[in-house]
């Protein structure tokens, strides 16, 4: 075997191994894609539970004393508070997941590239 042949055998052994890095990485951000869905479903239950609570709060029809009506405007202001920040986690992640959409089209690419090397180093030691 030619030196000209032992450096293209040792590039496609290079770009294999890297090919391999980047599956790996790619399954990673995969799972991670999953996680963050599921997370964001849970997140979405969460509030659809608090919005019926908060409905069925807001649903009752009674005659409130001075000290009753606070304590059921404290709880009314809770549910919007816990409203607001579920809806911030919501929000953080799906920022979270655009920006690894973005991570995984950017392997995706790599990917491609690395193959597309890796053909033509094949071609190159035929």
């Amino acid at each position: 075997m030619s030196d000209h042949q032992l450096t293209l055998a040792t590039l496609l052994s290079i770009k294999t191994r890297r090919e391999r890095g980047v599956r790996s990485a790619m399954a990673r951000l995969e799972q991670q894609r999953v996680r963050l869905e599921q997370h964001k479903a849970a997140l979405l239950q969460a509030r659809r539970q608090l919005w019926h609570q908060w409905r069925q709060c807001g649903s009752n029809e009674q005659v409130l004393g001075p000290v009753e009506w606070r304590s059921y405007r404290l709880q009314l202001a809770n549910y919007y508070q816990q409203d607001h920040d579920l809806l911030a986690q919501v929000e953080a992640t799906g920022d979270e997941f655009m920006r690894l959409q973005v991570a995984i089209e950017e392997q995706q690419d790599l990917l491609r590239q690395i193959l597309l090397e890796q053909e033509k180093l094949k071609i190159l030691l035929e």
